[in-house]
C-alpha cells in the first residue's frame, strides 16, 4: 500500500528511531555484562571478608595491637631480672720505654739486725734478730716489651626488689593491650559498616537500572502504538513528538543509571581493598533485613558491646594507672645485684709479668629520691591531665553512641511506615497507568495523562528501591552504634 509522502517520511524515521533504540539497548546491555560468566559474583560477606584482609585501616589497627603486646611484655620484664655478660680480649706491644729501670734478680744476706721487741701486756721485752738483704744482681729492663694477650670474662644480674611504679606500670599497659584489642574491633565494625553502605548504594543504581531500563521499553511500545494510531489517523502529530520526547529522556536517564552502575562498582572495588581498573562483578541478590528490639534494648546493647565505647573506659583506666605510677614515685626502691668476673693476662708494671685474678661480688642499694627539681610533681600533673580528659572523652562519647542508637532506631521506624506507603504508591501508579492506557486508547485521555502515569509509576518505583535501601543502611547503621557487626 502506498502511504502519503509525510506518512512515508514518518514511517522511515520511526524505522530508524527504532533502530537507534535497539542498538543503544543493546550497547548498554553489552557494557553491563562485560564480566566474564564465570567470574564469581561477589555477595555482601564475601566483599567484608576481602575488605577485613585488605584494607590500609585494618592493618594499622591490628600493627598498633602488636605493639602494645610488646609494651605490656616489656612492663612485665621490669620484674624479672637483667642477666648480661662479657668477654674482652687485648694486647699491646709498649716501646721507647722511658725512663730505663734496674729490676732485682738476686739477693744476699748482708748483716744480722737485733731489734727489741716490746710486750705491751706488761711482760718482759724480747729480743729479735732480722737478717738485712743486699741485692747482688741486677738487671736493665728492655726499653720496649709485649703486653698481653689479656682476657677478661665477666657475668652479672640485677634485680628489683621493691619498685612500686612497676606494678602500676604493667597495669597501665594491660589496659593499654585491651583497648587496642577493642580498637581493632571498632575499625572492623566501622570498615564493614562503609562497605554496607558502598554495597547498598551499588545495589540502588542496579535496581534503578532496571526500573529505567524498563521504562525505555515501556515508552518504545507505547511510541509504536502512537505512531500506528497516527498511521491510522487516530492520533495527532503533537502526541507522536511528545512521546518521542518522552523515549528520548527515558533514554538518558538510561545511561545516566548505567554510569551510576559502573561507579558505584568502582567505588565499591576500592572500599573492599580490589583493584577498580580491574572486572569485579558483585551479586544483586539482596534480602531487606528487620530489627524488631526495642530502644532500651539496643541502648543497653551499645553501652556494653560498642567497642569505641568499651575502649575509651580502657583508656579510663589506663591513665589511672598511670596517675597511680607517678605518684609512687615518692616511695623508695630497692634492689639487689651480684656478679663475677676473672682476668687472665699481663701487668706491665714495672716489668711485665703474668697475672690472673678472679672477683665475685654482690649486694643491694635503696634509693630514695629526695629532690628532682619539680620533675615528679610535673609527671603528676600530666598524668592526671590526661585521666580527666580520657574521663571527660568517655562521657561525651557515651552520650554520642545513645544518641546515634536513638537515631537510627528513629529512622527505622521512620522507614518501616515509609515503605508501606511506597508499595502503595507503586501499587496506585501501575493501576493509573493501566487505566490511562485503556483511556488513550479510547480516545478519552490526552497524551499528557498518559505521559504523566508513566513518570508516576517510574518514580514510584525508584522510591521503593530507595526506600529498600535505606531501610538495610538504618540497619547497618544501628548495628554500628550498638555495636553489632
Amino acid at each position: 500500500m502506498l502511504l502519503p509522502r509525510p506518512l512515508e517520511r514518518l514511517s522511515a524515521k520511526g524505522a530508524t528511531m527504532k533502530l537507534t533504540s535497539a542498538l543503544t539497548l543493546i550497547a548498554i546491555l553489552v557494557g553491563l555484562s562485560s564480566v566474564p560468566a564465570h567470574a564469581k559474583e561477589l555477595t555482601l560477606d564475601d566483599c567484608i571478608d576481602l575488605a577485613l584482609k585488605n584494607r590500609a585501616s585494618i592493618i594499622r589497627a591490628r600493627g598498633s595491637e602488636s605493639m602494645a603486646s610488646a609494651e605490656k611484655r616489656s612492663a612485665l620484664g621490669a620484674f624479672l631480672p637483667r642477666v648480661y655478660a662479657s668477654y674482652s680480649y687485648s694486647k699491646r706491644k709498649e716501646t721507647e720505654i722511658r725512663p730505663l729501670s734496674w729490676t732485682d734478680v738476686a739477693w744476699t744476706v748482708d748483716r744480722l739486725d737485733t731489734i727489741i721487741v716490746v710486750d705491751t701486756s706488761g711482760g718482759p721485752n724480747q729480743q729479735a734478730v732480722l737478717p738485712h738483704f743486699l741485692a747482688v744482681d741486677s738487671v736493665l729492663n728492655p726499653d720496649e716489651q709485649e703486653v698481653g694477650p689479656n682476657k677478661s670474662w665477666s657475668v652479672g644480674t640485677d634485680v628489683s626488689l621493691f619498685n612500686l611504679p612497676n606494678w602500676f606500670n604493667l597495669a597501665a599497659a594491660g589496659a593499654g593491650k585491651a583497648r587496642a584489642e577493642l580498637d581493632v574491633l571498632a575499625s572492623e565494625q566501622d570498615l564493614i559498616y562503609s562497605v554496607k553502605i558502598s554495597y547498598y548504594a551499588y545495589l540502588a543504581f542496579v535496581q534503578n537500572l532496571d526500573v529505567q531500563l524498563e521504562a525505555v521499553r515501556r515508552a518504545e511500545e507505547q511510541l509504536k502504538l502512537i505512531e500506528s494510531r497516527y498511521e491510522l489517523g487516530s492520533a495527532s502529530r503533537s502526541d507522536v513528538l511528545k512521546q518521542k520526547v518522552q523515549f528520548g529522556n527515558d533514554r538518558l536517564s538510561l545511561l545516566r543509571a548505567s554510569n551510576s552502575v559502573t561507579s558505584a562498582k568502582a567505588d565499591l572495588a576500592y572500599t573492599i581493598g580490589l583493584d577498580p581498573r580491574e572486572k569485579n562483578d558483585f551479586s544483586s541478590h539482596y534480602e531487606v533485613r528487620e530489627y524488631n528490639g526495642s530502644l532500651d534494648d539496643a541502648v543497653d546493647f551499645s553501652m556494653q558491646s560498642n567497642p569505641s565505647l568499651l575502649a575509651q573506659q580502657k583508656t579510663v583506666d589506663q591513665t589511672g594507672h598511670s596517675v597511680r605510677a607517678a605518684m609512687s614515685s615518692y616511695l623508695p626502691t630497692l634492689s639487689a645485684s651480684a656478679g663475677w668476673s676473672k682476668f687472665n693476662g699481663t701487668q706491665a708494671y714495672p716489668a711485665a709479668f703474668e697475672y690472673s685474678s678472679q672477683t665475685t661480688s654482690w649486694g643491694f642499694s635503696v634509693n630514695f629520691n629526695i629532690f628532682d627539681g619539680f620533675y615528679r610533681e610535673q609527671r603528676v600533673t600530666s598524668a592526671k591531665v590526661y585521666r580527666n580528659n580520657a574521663r571527660a572523652d568517655l562521657a561525651d562519647l557515651r552520650n554520642y553512641t545513645v544518641s546515634r542508637v536513638k537515631t537510627a532506631h528513629s529512622d527505622l521506624g521512620q522507614l518501616k511506615e515509609q515503605k508501606i506507603v511506597s508499595q502503595e504508591n507503586v501499587e496506585a501508579a501501575e493501576e493509573d497507568l493501566r487505566i490511562t492506557q485503556e483511556k488513550y486508547n479510547l480516545g478519552a485521555a490526552a497524551i499528557l495523562d498518559l505521559l504523566d502515569a508513566q513518570v508516576s509509576l517510574k518514580r514510584a518505583q525508584v522510591a521503593l528501591i530507595q526506600v529498600d535501601i535505606d531501610l538495610n543502611l538504618a540497619i547497618a547503621k544501628l548495628e554500628n552504634a550498638m555495636g553489632k557487626r
